[in-house]
């Protein structure tokens, strides 16, 4: 028993999949040129927006970025999206350094800065996969600063992360 369909169907199935599958391409975003404008200061909010709005600062080798939260945010629940930027600096040789609130010595838990480098750790563990996502690699040529602060409990959150750049190498 053979099935009759029709070759005008046919043909309209393959142009349907053909649009819809090129109008989905078209939405993807790219990062190969900035389309948001350079800042110096960005507020973090866990969406691709921030992505891009970090992307085009730090393609335009901007002094200092830095980047505030709009939630209080403790360095051991640093987002994940916000790791991705840190192990891409780290990938691309910079540092990333944790500075304590000015007002204490040491920190109230001890083990606070060895849980940050642990998460910061898991995050450079993605490093080899970030490296082939054009976005981060504006990372490259930047150091980048966690700085601390203490809320009024008394907790270590996170004030804000300064991506700095290196200075240029002199031969």
């Amino acid at each position: 028993m053979q099935s009759y369909i029709p070759r005008k169907f046919n043909k309209i199935a393959i142009y349907s999949c053909l649009v819809i599958g090129l109008a989905a391409c078209s939405n993807m975003p790219s990062f190969d040129s900035p389309a948001e404008p350079a800042q110096t200061e960005l507020r973090f909010v866990d969406l691709q927006k921030f992505d891009r709005e970090l992307y085009a600062s730090l393609s335009q080798s901007l002094p200092t970025v830095e980047v505030a939260f709009y939630n209080e945010v403790t360095p051991n629940a640093l987002p994940e999206r916000l790791q991705n930027w840190m192990a891409a600096v780290e990938t691309g040789g910079g540092n990333v350094k944790v500075v304590p609130p000015k007002s204490s010595v040491q920190p109230k838990d001890p083990f606070l800065l060895l849980s940050l480098a642990s998460t910061l750790w898991s995050a450079s563990k993605t490093a080899k996969e970030l490296s082939t996502n054009s976005r981060f690699n504006s990372a490259v040529g930047y150091d980048a600063i966690i700085q601390l602060k203490r809320d009024e409990k008394g907790t270590n959150v996170v004030e804000k992360v300064i991506f700095n750049k290196k200075p240029a190498a002199t031969k």
